[in-house]
């Protein structure tokens, strides 16, 4: 049997997702930009943008400490 090749990276999150931050309190936002396979093993990065006063601010997390939010219908 023919092994499959992935042609690329398989991304979970896509800019604009909004997501949550696991053990961060219910901490939510926006991903704003892929910063690329920069963490432990090559584990991918995100910058995420949140609400906070007076302006938003940002955080980088791993791919796997986030949950990505249902858009709404």
């Amino acid at each position: 049997m023919a092994e499959l090749e992935q042609e690329g990276p398989a991304f979970v999150f896509k800019l604009g997702d909004r997501v949550q931050i696991r053990r961060s309190g219910g901490l939510r936002g926006r991903i704003v930009e892929l910063r690329g396979p920069l963490g432990p093993g090559g584990a991918q990065i995100y910058r995420v943008m949140y609400r906070r006063r007076p302006r938003p601010a940002y955080i980088e997390v791993r791919e796997d400490q986030l949950v990505l939010i249902p858009a709404r219908s």
